[in-house]
């Protein structure tokens, strides 16, 4: 939450000619409703639920670049799913960066609490170790662009395939 991945995602998409894709905005569409209110009116299983539906649906998509919400790699099957899409690139960033980042978007559902600063700094204990199990590439954007990001995350990612004998970006 707040590192940047569809920004990121779309600048990588663009340097790259890959189609972007992001979780969020496919589960906001099937449903007809913003994550906020599906949040509000089903709660966050529903719509833990709506990801998985989604992301199952992507297959075995190739030559994407997806960004998805943070807490999609919670679910197990989730992170099976993403490994057949690609490898798994965590963005991360300096704890106060992301919560100075998170709280200019009042929508953020699960930051809508009576301190969302502590909530905020459970979820990213919580969630901290399974990105860090779960990524094949870690990328830290504090102090970084967006655009600097997207080429980090390209130039590790062409490593990643180089050495899982893939032939560069996309393959």
């Amino acid at each position: 939450m707040g590192c940047g991945k569809s920004s990121v995602g779309r600048r990588v998409a663009s340097i790259t000619n890959h189609r972007f894709v992001d979780t969020d905005e496919l589960v906001a569409a099937r449903a007809g409703r913003s994550i906020s209110q599906i949040f509000a009116e089903f709660g966050e299983e529903a719509f833990r639920d709506m990801e998985t539906e989604v992301l199952a649906g992507l297959g075995n998509e190739q030559q994407i670049i997806l960004a998805t919400g943070g807490g999609i790699v919670l679910r197990p099957v989730n992170r099976d799913h993403l490994r057949r899409i690609g490898p798994l690139v965590w963005i991360d960033a300096d704890p106060e960066v992301l919560f100075e980042r998170v709280s200019r978007n009042r929508r953020r559902p699960l930051l809508q609490t009576e301190n969302p600063r502590a909530t905020f700094d459970a979820l990213l204990e919580k969630r901290r170790p399974i990105y860090e199990a779960a990524a094949d590439i870690h990328v830290d954007s504090t102090g970084l662009s967006h655009e600097e990001t997207a080429r980090i995350i390209i130039e590790e990612v062409v490593r990643f395939q180089d050495r899982h004998q893939g032939s560069g970006f996309g393959s």
